[in-house]
């Protein structure tokens, strides 16, 4: 935790003096040595050069002498706020990088100095945002000895006495060059929820002695299980995003429970999930988990709350006991309600879930904690070797894991990326997910607007039955779910898509023989689709008098010049001329590809030549909107029973949230 700390205010920068050149030179090629390693091993980091050392003050520990000379980065503070007094760990760093923004700080095992007695080295890593972290070294005293004040506690006075001070290395300074601070604490309450994580696993419950070399950990969505997602084919991307947002329409989609409640448990739990499985990665965890010396964990962004049943019995039914199921805990414990309003007055735009707050910063904070707090329950572990779909973390995780090879806690770490697949295309399962999510969102402003209540609950599960019946009437539904318009598009005639289907069938059917486990890499899950419906102008809705091609409505002749020939991902694409202009009609395409199909480069296209019997080259469309899915606020008019007058007044629409 980075930030000012009033301890620290009254101790202003002072003026420096040059380190010892005999700890100086130790200490830079102590450092250069690191970082020549780090780069021999494929790794790259920042090195930052010390900066100079504090002047003696009250509060601050005597700095010994080495040579008639004060060493550098050898700033000690003493906090005496607590019961017992601790170090704070001061290092000036000769460098202008906002020191603030350090997220983690990984401390190596501590190496005596060899120059003098009762001083300790240690190489800090410096966790931020940026794909690189920093490497600072720490030359520091260990029997630092301060007189403690006296003091006055529940009427009993003690005297004022000297203390050899305690520094776990926990508590940190950071100062750049400019002279700005930052306090860093590395915090207990992480180990703690870590450690109740831990007791509870089926490791620490079976074999929690046991030497285990290897760290197998396999990310949940995406990698190990086919998660289900909103596809762009039907939602509007305005729904997209406020749905897939915490705390908007409900707990959003990754804490929300429905964004795995696939069917009746019952029928899942027989058929252990059948077809939503990456069986490919299952057999990578199947083997780790036989391996002896590996131990295998589920490590996801998921919360504790409220997936902690679901999840566990998903890898049961699957026959996948790991040691440990990492769901993160954030929070332990959750409100008794689900949802609150905004306060008294009915002010709000409106209620708000998620009402316990989170320990961990984000989810890469959780699982980078998790791994470390892992490494030092169980320090027989050698190496780290992680399954994850997302190349973003799967670029983190590479640079966490060589940082934490730079500390010598493993000797090796390995990121295997995991394509990520989606299941089986289902649109009638996401339309009865959102349908519900928007029901109980609408049913809980209801409430809320109304008067009746200020805190309140969801139905968290889906009933299965044939119908979901919504608890409002037309007349207090204030999101509704209807077509908006999401891009620019000639939308093609009936006749003309069923054509297109027929003509390109048989080429795309041998390209999927050709491409679908080399190239395109199909393991199951979801496949291309048909779709062929619309030829892409812009993925903006622009206005009528903004297309170059005509206004809205016009009627247009197309040609088609060519097709791809197997690019990146499975899909077909033809390329078309309208008038002078050149652009993309998709056949084929899995839906949650569907932006990407727009971001391809360098395809490469096979010219049609117009006396080509096998393919139809002229179609026809009329300029268009293609329509998706979003969400549209009506006025509702509610009796407020709290009103003086008992007026019937309506709310708002400004008041409330909407797509647009």
């Amino acid at each position: 935790m980075s930030g000012t700390d009033p301890v620290l205010e009254e101790f202003p920068i002072e003026m420096m003096e040059d380190a010892d050149a005999v700890a100086k030179e130790w200490i830079e090629a102590e450092s250069s040595k690191e970082v020549k390693r780090i780069k021999k091993v494929g790794s790259s980091v920042t090195p930052l050069k010390v900066y100079n050392i504090k002047e003696k003050n009250d509060n601050i520990s005597e700095l010994t002498s080495l040579l008639k000379k004060k060493i550098s980065n050898c700033g000690i503070i003493a906090n005496f706020d607590n019961k017992r007094a601790r170090a704070i760990n001061r290092v000036e760093l000769d460098t202008e990088i906002d020191l603030s923004k350090v997220q983690q700080i990984m401390v190596s095992p501590p190496v005596a100095y060899p120059h003098k007695a009762h001083f300790n080295y240690v190489n800090l890593i410096l966790v931020t945002s940026d794909p690189v972290p920093y490497l600072a070294p720490y030359l520091y005293q260990t029997n630092v000895k301060v007189t403690q004040p006296e003091k006055e506690e529940q009427g009993r006075k003690y005297p004022s006495k000297e203390i050899t001070l305690k520094n776990d290395l926990r508590d940190y300074l950071l100062i750049n060059k400019n002279g700005i601070r930052s306090r860093f604490t590395i915090h207990e309450y992480h180990d703690g929820v870590l450690e109740r994580q831990f007791e509870k696993s089926h490791f620490a419950q079976t074999s929690p002695t046991k030497k285990v070399k290897k760290l197998a950990i396999f990310d949940f969505d995406s990698t190990l299980f086919f998660s289900p997602l909103l596809s762009p084919t039907i939602w509007h991307p305005n729904l997209i995003r406020l749905a897939t947002s915490e705390s908007i329409y409900g707990p959003g989609w990754w804490r929300d429970i429905r964004s795995l409640d696939l069917g009746p448990m019952e029928e899942l739990e027989r058929n252990a999930w059948k077809g939503y499985w990456n069986e490919k990665i299952v057999a990578d965890a199947r083997a780790c988990i036989a391996d002896k010396d590996t131990m295998t964990v589920v490590l996801t962004g998921r919360r504790y709350h409220p997936f902690h049943q679901l999840i566990p019995a998903m890898l049961k039914s699957k026959g996948l006991q790991f040691d440990l199921v990492g769901l993160r805990p954030d929070p332990e414990s959750v409100s008794e309600y689900q949802w609150q309003g905004g306060d008294d007055t009915k002010s709000a735009q409106s209620v708000s879930y998620n009402l316990t707050g989170s320990v961990f910063k984000s989810t890469m904070h959780f699982k980078t904690c998790f791994i470390l707090n892992l490494l030092h329950k169980i320090p027989s572990l050698e190496s780290v070797v992680m399954w994850d779909d997302r190349l973003p973390h799967v670029k983190r995780f590479k640079e966490f894991l060589d940082a934490v090879k730079r500390t010598d806690a493993i000797e090796k770490g390995q990121v295997i990326h995991v394509p990520g697949i989606r299941p089986k295309y289902n649109p009638e399962w996401e339309k009865r997910v959102i349908t519900h999510i928007i029901q109980t969102h609408n049913k809980a402003l209801v409430e809320y607007q109304s008067g009746k209540k200020t805190t309140g609950k969801i139905m968290e599960r889906l009933e299965w039955t044939p119908v979901i019946e919504d608890p409002l009437s037309l007349s207090e539904k204030i999101l509704n779910l209807a077509p908006q318009p999401a891009q620019t598009v000639i939308a093609l005639t009936t006749s003309c898509i069923h054509n297109l289907q027929t003509s390109f069938s048989s080429l795309f059917q041998s390209q999927c023989k050709q491409n679908k486990r080399s190239k395109w890499k199909v393991f199951g899950g979801e496949e291309p689709q048909f779709f062929g419906d619309y030829v892409y102008l812009s993925q903006k809705v622009l206005s009528s008098t903004d297309i170059t091609l005509g206004p809205v409505g016009t009627l247009v002749d197309l040609t088609i010049l060519a097709y791809s020939v197997s690019p990146r991902i499975p899909c077909l694409l033809l390329k078309v001329q309208v008038k002078d202009q050149e652009h993309i009609l998709p056949l084929w395409y899995k839906p949650s590809e569907f932006f990407d199909l727009f971001r391809l480069k360098d395809i490469q296209w096979q010219t049609i030549r117009s006396n080509h019997r096998s393919y139809i080259t002229d179609i026809q469309g009329e300029i268009n909107y293609a329509n998706r899915l979003g969400v549209i606020e009506t006025p509702l008019r509610i009796k407020r029973p709290l009103s003086p007058d008992n007026d019937i007044s309506p709310i708002p629409t400004s008041r409330l949230r909407t797509t647009y």
